[in-house]
């Protein structure tokens, strides 16, 4: 795994550029979505795959939801948290 870390600044309209030294690790394409996810103080930006239905129908190949499995998910997951 190829380490990068760039420094950035915030434009107006809090817009960032991602650097070519970024954009040769990890390839996007200009009008590629990302995601942006907070955590706490830090962010995440995450690119998405061009059609993420297909990669999401490929991740869970294989997986059922119906309600049966969702409540036996549900009543797991409550246990758990007591």
């Amino acid at each position: 795994m190829v380490m990068v870390m760039e420094v950035v600044e915030v434009a107006d309209r809090y817009r960032i550029t991602i650097t070519r030294a970024v954009r040769e690790v990890v390839p996007l394409r200009v009008g590629q979505k990302v995601a942006v996810v907070p955590f706490g103080e830090r962010i995440l930006v995450q690119p998405l795959p061009e059609k993420p239905e297909e990669k999401l129908a490929q991740l869970t190949k294989g997986v059922i939801f119906d309600r049966e499995a969702r409540r036996k998910a549900s009543k797991f997951l409550t246990s758990q948290a007591e």
